[in-house]
This record gives structure tokens, C-alpha cells and sequence, in this order.
């Protein structure tokens, strides 16, 4: 992309390795891709929809033209993820003695749910409300995040 220093990267607030993704993307790569995104965010189904992108106000093609397209690339490569079958359950090849409680469905709690799985942990997710998901699933209106798509990743983490 030649863009010099990619001040994409201290805009995004998950240190996502945008232009490595997106280079992968251009070559065609997209189990690379999903892997270099998948290193930095447990959820970019989610984040590709619902984030502000502030990386894309920080992308310094944005000086003289519109900015790269950052959050539709995150999203089209999480989805093609799933359509190539990418994006599967992971059990741990080992399970640790610990259980761990964690308290709330929304987007930090599965997320900390996911690493201590990954982890060899078991884990336990409570939730006060009837169903899982906290803020993506009663925040988030249906035309932001449809619910399909915060039901299809609590499938693979159940």
C-alpha cells in the first residue's frame, strides 16, 4: 500500500495489523488474512460491523483521498472465514485443572470467556438476562449487528 508509517495502526484500538491483513487480502489470501486478524481480535464479525473505525480517520490516504475502506475488509474477511469453513470451534488439546466463573455475555465477558478456553481453562458464562450476548444482543440494533451473526460465533463458543 506504500502508505510509509500505517497510522491506521494507532488508530485501531485493538492494534489490529491492518496493512498486513490487507495486503493478504489483495493477494488473495484469505486464510492468511484471517489468520493475521485473528491474532489481534477474537470477534471481527462483530468489530467489522459495529467499530467506529477510527483507523480508517487515521489512514493517511485519507489526507487527499477517501481513506481505506478498513472496516468492509474486516468484515469480508471474517465472512469469508465462515463460507470457507475457517472459523471453527477450538477445544484446547489440553484442559487445565481451573473453572473459571464469568460474569456477563457481552462482548468483553466472551471475550475473556474464549482466551481462558483457548487457555485449557473451563469455563462458565453467567448472564442475567434470558439470553446470551449482553450488549450485542439488546444493544445493537438488529441493522448495525444482525443477531444471526452473534448467534453463529456463541454456537462456536458453546
Amino acid at each position: 500500500m506504500d502508505c510509509g508509517v500505517p497510522f491506521c495502526h494507532s488508530g485501531c484500538p485493538l492494534g489490529n495489523k491492518i496493512p498486513d491483513f490487507n495486503d493478504a487480502v489483495y493477494r488473495g489470501e484469505w486464510k492468511e488474512a484471517w489468520s493475521i486478524l485473528k491474532s489481534t481480535n477474537n470477534f471481527p464479525e462483530f468489530t467489522g460491523r459495529i467499530c467506529p473505525a477510527p483507523c480508517e480517520g487515521s489512514c493517511v490516504l485519507g489526507i487527499n483521498q477517501p481513506p481505506v475502506a478498513i472496516e468492509h475488509i474486516e468484515k469480508s474477511i471474517a465472512e469469508k472465514a465462515f463460507e470457507l469453513g475457517l472459523e471453527k470451534a477450538h477445544k484446547p488439546t489440553k484442559r487445565t485443572d481451573k473453572t473459571v466463573a464469568v460474569v456477563g455475555s457481552g462482548p468483553a465477558g466472551l471475550a475473556v470467556a474464549d482466551q481462558l478456553n483457548q487457555s485449557g481453562h473451563t469455563v462458565t458464562v453467567f448472564e442475567r438476562d434470558s439470553e446470551i450476548g449482553g450488549l450485542l444482543r439488546y444493544g445493537i440494533p438488529d441493522f448495525k449487528l444482525d443477531k444471526k451473526i452473534v448467534k453463529r460465533r456463541i454456537n462456536l463458543l458453546e
